[in-house]
């Protein structure tokens, strides 16, 4: 299944917004509970962090960050719903 990602320029017309969020997913539900959690982009002010937020250990783990342009949005939001994918044994 082949699907677009789109910034939020091309959705909204504006700018990712500082501190903003973009949820890509969750961890599988069959995953024994202290690995469980969801894939989350993430603007900061140098970039686009991709992490993943434990719900049991309530803390992110930064898996990698891209540029902060339009084209590093695409690629953190590609990069994010590999990982969610992966999980669940899509890809």
């Amino acid at each position: 299944m082949s699907e677009e990602i789109r910034t939020h320029r091309e959705i909204w017309g504006t700018d990712f917004p500082l501190g903003g969020e973009w949820d890509a997913g969750l961890a599988p539900f069959h995953w024994p509970p202290d690995r469980r959690g969801r894939w989350t982009v993430r603007r900061t002010e140098t970039g686009f962090e991709v992490f993943f937020r434990s719900f049991i250990l309530q803390r992110d783990e930064v898996l990698a960050t891209f540029p902060p342009t339009e084209e590093g949005e695409r690629q953190a939001k590609a990069f994010a719903l590999a990982k969610v994918r992966e999980a669940w044994g899509e890809g």
